[in-house]
């Protein structure tokens, strides 16, 4: 990880049969105590594959989100700064753009 310069997002589902969702949460605690660009989406009740529509949608509107913010220069959505907390997760998106 010491060699990781690169900004990642890691969706790491916690009914994932395939990859463990706690090894998703160790490499973002380890990027994020290297002081990584990092940030990680979870899926309630998703498995290694998105299927509910709604959850295909919002990764795709993140990627987005993401690639236009990194590589654009586009201002960026809200969850990119200041994240959102698991008690607003569902409530709140934080797809808006930051002024």
């Amino acid at each position: 990880m010491p060699k990781v310069n690169t900004p990642m997002v890691i969706m790491a589902n916690d009914n994932d049969g395939a990859v463990p969702w706690y090894q998703g949460i160790e490499l973002f605690t380890g990027m994020r105590r290297l002081g990584k660009q990092v940030w990680m989406l979870n899926y309630n009740g998703e498995e290694h594959n998105l299927v509910q529509r709604k959850n295909r949608k919002d990764i795709q509107i993140r990627e987005q989100q993401f690639f236009d913010w990194l590589l654009k220069g586009d201002k960026p959505a809200k969850w990119l700064i200041e994240g959102v907390p698991a008690v607003d997760k569902g409530n709140s998106w934080g797809l808006e753009t930051v002024q």
